[in-house]
């Protein structure tokens, strides 16, 4: 997987950096995704939506809500290699 988004063409890339770092984050904080969406406010299908690949444009109201959830901020969130 790449790295960094270069182009529109990566977008599929960033949804799945944007994935796995959600799933790392609940992993590292022993907790499931659905645990962090209750602490956080999603709603279920919107996370199924992005989780299944779905939603091409996840909007950072979801990833800061999902941030909410695990009591970290969108800087937190983004300072993974994921990003970089």
């Amino acid at each position: 997987m790449k790295r960094v988004l270069r182009s529109w063409g990566e977008q599929v890339e960033l949804n799945e950096a944007i994935i796995e770092r959600m799933k790392e984050l609940a992993t590292e904080r022993n907790m499931t995704i659905h645990q962090v969406i209750q602490k956080g406010g999603l709603n279920q299908a919107t996370i199924s939506e992005l989780m299944n690949g779905r939603t091409k444009h996840p909007k950072v109201s979801t990833i800061q809500k999902f941030c909410k959830g695990l009591g970290i901020s969108l800087n937190d969130f983004f300072s993974s290699s994921y990003f970089n």
